[in-house]
């Protein structure tokens, strides 16, 4: 005999108190979101690889957590590479960052040259951009 379902959850879903506000990845930290701090990163060098800009990115979310877990706040989660390189693709798409001629060796040789960026007339006078280049190429996917 199979038990017939009612059509309603069995389970009620608990409110988490306050409500948890879902933002996608990189929204949640103001000017430690991904693009702004790269743009302000390029605005103070003039030009950077992307693991360069990745490792003081971590850096500064690593520093701010050690003082939001000093006060008892929830720690940033901090990007992994492989999305921070899909940012750093949308930017060059978007014209914000350009290639520079500069390039370096790898740390390890079997990996490809370190390429450099560097800030374009229309990256830096952008500002949505910065804060999410997937909805600034693609309007329609609001």
């Amino acid at each position: 005999m199979t038990k017939k379902s009612s059509g309603k959850p069995s389970k009620k879903k608990q409110q988490r108190n306050p409500p948890a506000i879902a933002v996608g990845w990189g929204r949640g930290a103001s000017e430690y979101r991904p693009g702004l701090f790269t743009k302000q990163y390029f605005e103070k060098r003039g030009e950077a690889c992307a693991a360069d800009i990745y490792r003081a990115l971590s850096e500064e979310i690593e520093r701010l957590n050690q003082e939001r877990i000093g006060i008892g706040e929830k720690p940033l989660r901090r990007p992994n590479y492989s999305s921070f390189s899909r940012y750093m693709h949308w930017f060059a798409i978007l014209g914000l960052i350009e290639r520079t001629d500069k390039r370096e060796p790898a740390i390890y040789d079997f990996l490809q040259k370190r390429v450099f960026y560097r800030l374009t007339e229309k990256g830096q006078a952008e500002v949505r951009a910065w804060e999410d280049p997937v909805r600034a190429a693609h309007p329609e996917f609001v």
